[in-house]
């Protein structure tokens, strides 16, 4: 099934760019909108009922490929339980194809005709005659509506050309602002170049439906663009099996603020066509910036990096409780989420902090992992307690363990005994590179000691003109096969076995350090000095976000990008080629030149 379409200048622009030619999505892909319609003018469908329809599309009749589209463009056009305003006109089937007539049209549909009249005209048509196309447009043009649908099998026994009897109908008359909209069912051979003339001449779309199964998608979409909307869809997923999760969406018109659609993440939304804000209430929510929906088109937006957060209180019986619980970030700045024990919070992969709130106290764990795809759980009470000892260190830098059972995991700490529900666990303790161990037996009112081999330490310290620099990814690699084996962060310290690691510091440009030995009982912390940062200002009161890419001077190689309302790229000194997005747009381009002693800034609003 193909589409295409064109429009003239001036209001119709965008539905120019939306019905350019491109391949209609296979039979069910497009569910029906649950918008409510947009108000219409009246909609006059010319229906071809030659015996030309009696030909098949892969063993379809070519009428009943027909009705199954008028169908589904009638149920698109209006809410459940309205009757859209449309006439139906038939040329072809009033006299058998021996009689040649010429002149076989009539209106079977006239203006506010009962509901019912629509189905027993569709299904009391019977094929036999010839093909008077253009003799059929010539009566529609008379009947002067705003919007024709031409649903033909293609072509014209009586004259050549069609395309020219529509221009010379509609001229600078009172019909020149009329649309036609073409439906071709497989035509053959030139009658496709001819019906696209014809939706060229009348400023309107031509979908093509050539296979089974494609009417019903097809009559949705075109009801899209008389209306002119589009679809919204945001797949939400989890996990590897693609759960779809119903999350709340809003569809926001960027510059007012206004809500134009509010709905869960189940289906495509049908909205009006425009730029939008889409934002989806996941934990934190998720703002994708100027959406564009086009008529009959589908915006699809993808979320894959969600996981799912369950957390449990137990009492002295292991029995479920349930309690108020408070999901903050990683920082404690930011409340995400208030909920119930027993409850599942769908959250974006990343560390949060959790607190139960006990009556008389509050039960806290800090920088709980929630990985993309899976189910992360957080036991307060209740069963056996877990503690995982790095005997060299009486005060181990935080270090995470994750223990997995039965597909969900508890983010535990080293050095720190944690409950958990009683049954078998399998241990990655997050050292580098990772620790991993089978079949450890929690029991409960019992405590089990997970012993790690022996271990150092490993940090890395970045300064500036200002004091440290924290939160620069670093990357640590083996040096002879270069595989990584985790990354750290500028600031942090983390245990890791003893070795000889290389280290990928993520700056602009990057910095490899080699040669880090990490000795048992011992902190290995790197520092490195003279960096700096460039940063962007926005003009006040601007809206991002914005893209900072920072590149080479002869502009051939990225060696590093930020996004944020007011972007910022750890820098070493040198002088770079400076790039600031909006959007698709390009805000700034420029030299910069980078000190270690100051902070370089690009300010937009300076001319």
């Amino acid at each position: 099934m193909r589409f295409n379409g064109h429009s003239r200048p001036g209001a119709w622009r965008l539905l120019a760019l939306a019905i350019a030619t491109v391949a209609l999505a296979p039979a069910g892909a497009l569910s029906a909108p649950q918008e409510a319609a947009v108000p219409l003018d009246r909609v006059e469908i010319v229906l071809d009922g030659s015996a030309a329809m009696r030909a098949p599309i892969e063993g379809q009749e070519r009428i009943e490929v027909a009705r199954e589209f008028l169908t589904a463009l009638r149920g698109g056009l209006a809410p459940p339980g309205e009757s859209p305003d449309l006439t139906l006109r038939v040329y072809g089937s009033g006299s058998p194809r021996a009689r040649r007539d010429c002149s076989d049209t009539r209106l079977l549909v006239e203006p506010d005709a009962p509901a019912a009249r629509w189905g027993e005209a569709l299904a009391d048509l019977q094929p036999r005659g010839v093909s008077p196309l253009a003799f059929a447009l010539e009566q529609a043009a008379a009947d002067s509506v705003a919007t024709y649908v031409l649903v033909t099998a293609g072509g014209d026994d009586c004259r050549p050309d069609p395309c020219a009897a529509w221009r010379d109908v509609i001229g600078d008359g009172p019909n020149r602002r009329s649309r036609l909209h073409v439906v071709a069912l497989a035509p053959q051979g030139d009658t496709l170049e001819q019906l696209r003339c014809l939706s060229r001449a009348g400023s309107g779309s031509l979908t093509v439906v050539d296979g089974s199964g494609q009417a019903g998608p097809a009559g949705r979409r075109l009801a899209l663009i008389l209306r002119n909307q589009g679809l919204v869809d945001v797949l939400a997923t989890l996990g590897p099996e693609g759960e779809r999760l119903p999350l709340p969406v809003r569809v926001v018109r960027p510059v007012p603020g206004e809500v134009v659609a509010a709905f869960t993440a189940r289906a495509p939304r049908a909205v009006p066509a425009g730029v939008y804000r889409v934002v989806v209430e996941s934990a934190p929510p998720r703002s994708f910036e100027r959406v564009m929906v086009l008529p009959g088109e589908t915006a699809t937006l993808q979320l894959a990096d969600l996981g799912r957060l369950r957390v449990e209180l137990l009492d002295d019986q292991g029995r479920r409780a349930r309690a108020p619980v408070w999901i903050r970030s990683a920082d404690g700045r930011r409340e995400l989420r208030y909920m119930l024990t027993g409850e599942d919070a769908i959250m974006r992969a990343g560390s949060y902090d959790v607190s139960v709130d006990l009556g008389d106290s509050v039960a806290e764990r800090e920088d709980v992992a929630v990985p993309a795809g899976g189910t992360t759980r957080v036991t307060f009470g209740g069963g056996g307690t877990l503690l995982v000892l790095a005997p060299e260190f009486e005060a181990p830098p935080p270090t995470r363990v994750l223990a997995y059972r039965a597909g969900t995991v508890d983010t535990l700490t080293v050095g720190v005994a944690s409950p958990l529900p009683a049954g078998r666990y399998r241990l990655i303790v997050q050292t580098l590179p990772v620790y991993v161990t089978e079949d450890v037996d929690i029991r409960d009112e019992s405590q089990t000691v997970v012993t790690l081999p022996e271990t150092g330490v490993l940090g890395v310290m970045l300064t500036d003109a200002t004091g440290a620099v924290e939160g620069v990814r670093v990357d640590v690699r083996e040096p002879l096969t270069g595989e990584t084996y985790g990354t750290i962060r500028s600031g942090e310290r983390r245990l890791a076995m003893p070795g000889r690691y290389e280290l990928d510091v993520r700056t602009a440009p990057a910095a490899t350090i080699t040669g880090v030995d990490v000795q048992p009982g011992q902190e290995r912390i790197v520092r490195r000095q003279g960096l700096s940062r460039l940063s962007v200002l926005p003009p006040p009161g601007a809206a991002g976000p914005y893209r900072l890419e920072v590149l080479t001077l002869a502009g051939d190689r990225r060696l590093g990008e930020a996004v944020g309302a007011q972007p910022a790229l750890p820098v070493w000194p040198g002088a770079y080629l400076a790039r600031v997005w909006r959007g698709r747009d390009l805000a700034w381009e420029g030299r910069v030149a980078v000190a270690s002693d100051k902070t370089a800034r690009i300010d937009l609003a300076s001319p």
